[in-house]
């Protein structure tokens, strides 16, 4: 029974021999711990050194220092700034969905006492002003968060780096 446990080990890894891991490009701050991830198959957003206009176009393959994309091949040195605001990133969880739930429980709390106040005890429309300031902090919170994110980084300012990892 071993020998055949061995067999099948041994045939799996000549199956498997040419299989290699997955280049990415990651975009980073130098020194720092926030990173940026792009995989074949994500859309790259990114202005060409000498255009004026940002590009959207799907990563098909990383070849050494090279971006092959559907309708372009770039190298790393010919980008001038990436947008990263729809990127993979090591940004906390936590961050990510308190940014998208507090607009909504703020939304959501100020629905709730509209319609606790008018349709279940009967009064007329009216707003309870710590109702109204508590979702309006609600609301403001979640789209400050979202706001003060990092949206595009400069590849042109040496603080910052792309590089491909992988081959």
């Amino acid at each position: 029974m071993k020998i055949h446990k061995l067999f099948f080990i041994l045939g799996l890894l000549f199956c498997f021999e040419s299989m290699s891991a997955q280049s990415y490009m990651v975009v980073r701050k130098k020194g720092g711990s926030r990173r940026y991830e792009y995989r074949p198959g994500n859309y790259l957003v990114y202005l060409q050194k000498g255009n004026t206009q940002f590009f959207r176009d799907r990563i098909t393959e990383f070849a050494d220092s090279t971006i092959v994309l559907e309708n372009n091949i770039l190298r790393l040195n010919q980008i001038e700034t990436i947008d990263v605001s729809n990127a993979f990133s090591n940004r906390s969880r936590l961050l990510r969905g308190v940014e998208e739930v507090l607009p909504v429980a703020g939304v959501g709390y100020f629905a709730l006492d509209i319609f606790n106040d008018s349709v279940i005890d009967g009064n007329r429309l009216s707003l309870d002003e710590g109702v109204t300031v508590t979702s309006g902090a609600l609301v403001l919170s979640g789209f400050m968060l979202k706001w003060m994110r990092r949206k595009k980084v400069d590849l042109t300012n040496p603080k910052f780096e792309a590089y491909i990892v992988g081959f």
